[in-house]
């Protein structure tokens, strides 16, 4: 242990990036009793059917052992979420804040997941890097700190980019079975968690299949097999996709409804350049203050200065990216389009974060590589110094934002004064009985 410490204090940069993972992850855990401020309706439904479940095996509505548990506006509380909110509710308790705990503690291990692979692919300093850098991007702090079901979608993802990693880079057999098994079914239980990533999900499969393949890692009949296990597994999401309640909401949120194809195609571009708006990505931010605090953009400005360094490299000097580095940026690049279509592919409230937040994963992988560039022998040590400046700066900034500034600014995207008001014993008539359910049974 003394010769860990030692080690650890003879590298500076090593002891600089662990202080910063320890305070990035302390401050976020510390602001979690004030901020976001409150629970949203539709986190306050998914909570009732814990509860539900909890204390007399049923969802909210009595249903045992549920598959999809319906809650507000033509939504469903997944299981995939449901059961294992359960399982930390029996240890840690209903609350709001127990229940949300839940959601950042998931987040944070799937920024754990992320660095080891990152360790896998190019170098143990990077996967340092790319836990301070997760750590403080804005897109997956806030919606990391939600109790609801977008909230696991890094998680699983994570798990299948470990998969996949693992599946290039272990020679153990027994590693390798392990991960032909965990890589189809963290896809498959991404597809049942969040409607938007049942686009994704399967592109993932295919684009990580196609890969592993042509690297001679799998064979034909190991494709075949798991294809068809795959299947097996998804067609209760097959079933629940065709059920007339659930088609309806998809058809209602697709971009093709009421419109011809041509137009459909259309409104996806455009909202994928919504998505992809510099705006969007790195000032403003989601317009949806449950979704971003408006106060700099979905990657923030800590970000910016490493990927504006990486499109520099990538196109002047592309040398200076080694095989792995550059493998790993088409890795980022094709994750980022998969995880962005869910959400360009529907009509509402655009451009839509929570529904692409797969993206900052496959992003964090971008950030990575491009601090791996500023911090080479390419750059000068102004150059170093000034980047990491701009990135403590802007990490702060939007610390000191979030807890500070954003309860106040968000207090009615979260329906706080509706929500004191069932506190009194007088809720509001338009508030939803279901999220009244969780407050009474709690």
């Amino acid at each position: 242990m003394n010769r860990f410490i030692s080690r650890i204090a003879s590298d500076r940069f090593s002891l600089a990036a662990i202080i910063m993972i320890v305070a990035l992850v302390g401050t976020r855990l510390a602001m979690m009793p004030f901020t976001p401020p409150g629970f949203f309706l539709d986190e306050a439904a998914s909570g009732a059917h814990a509860v539900a479940m909890l204390h007399h095996g049923t969802n909210a509505h009595g249903v045992s052992w549920p598959l999809f548990s319906e809650s507000l506006g033509g939504g469903y509380t997944t299981p995939i979420y449901l059961y294992p909110l359960t399982a930390w509710a029996a240890i840690f308790g209903t609350s709001e804040l127990a229940l949300r705990y839940f959601s950042q503690i998931a987040t944070i291990i799937a920024l754990c997941i992320i660095a080891f692979c990152i360790r896998l692919w190019i170098g143990k300093r990077e996967a340092l890097i790319a836990m301070v850098a997760g750590l403080a991007l804005p897109w997956g702090w806030l919606q990391g700190s939600l109790a609801w079901d977008p909230a696991l979608v890094p998680l699983f993802v994570s798990f299948a980019f470990i998969a996949f990693s693992l599946l290039l880079y272990s020679h153990s057999q027994r590693v390798r079975i392990a991960m032909l098994v965990l890589l189809p079914l963290s896809l498959i239980a991404l597809a049942y968690l969040y409607p938007p990533m049942r686009i994704t999900a399967p592109l993932l499969f295919i684009g990580s299949y196609v890969m592993l393949y042509r690297r001679k890692i799998i064979e034909i009949r190991e494709i075949v097999v798991t294809c068809l296990v795959s299947a097996v597994i998804a067609l209760p999401l097959a079933q629940f996709m065709f059920q007339p309640e659930a088609l309806e909401r998809s058809q209602a949120l697709s971009v093709f409804h009421d419109a011809s194809i041509i137009e459909g195609l259309g409104h996806a571009g455009l909202n994928l350049l919504l998505l992809l708006n510099p705006l969007f990505l790195f000032v403003a931010g989601d317009p949806n203050l449950r979704h971003s605090t408006g106060y700099e953009g979905m990657l923030g400005f800590a970000a910016l200065v490493p990927l504006v360094a990486l499109v520099i490299v990538a196109i002047r000097k592309p040398k200076l990216l080694d095989k792995q580095a550059r493998l790993l940026i088409w890795i980022g690049l094709f994750g980022i389009m998969t995880s962005l279509l869910g959400s360009a592919l529907t009509n509402e409230g655009q451009p839509h974060s929570l529904r692409a937040t797969a993206v900052w994963v496959f992003t964090l992988l971008l950030i990575t590589v491009g601090w791996k560039v500023i911090l080479s022998s390419w750059t000068t040590e102004y150059v170093k110094t000034v980047s990491i400046l701009i990135f403590i700066l802007a990490t702060t900034a939007y610390a000191i934002d979030l807890g500070v500034n954003y309860p106040k600014r968000s207090a009615g995207s979260f329906d706080t004064v509706q929500r004191q008001a069932i506190f009194d014993g007088e809720p509001t008539p338009d508030y939803p009985g279901l999220a009244i359910q969780y407050y009474k049974t709690r």
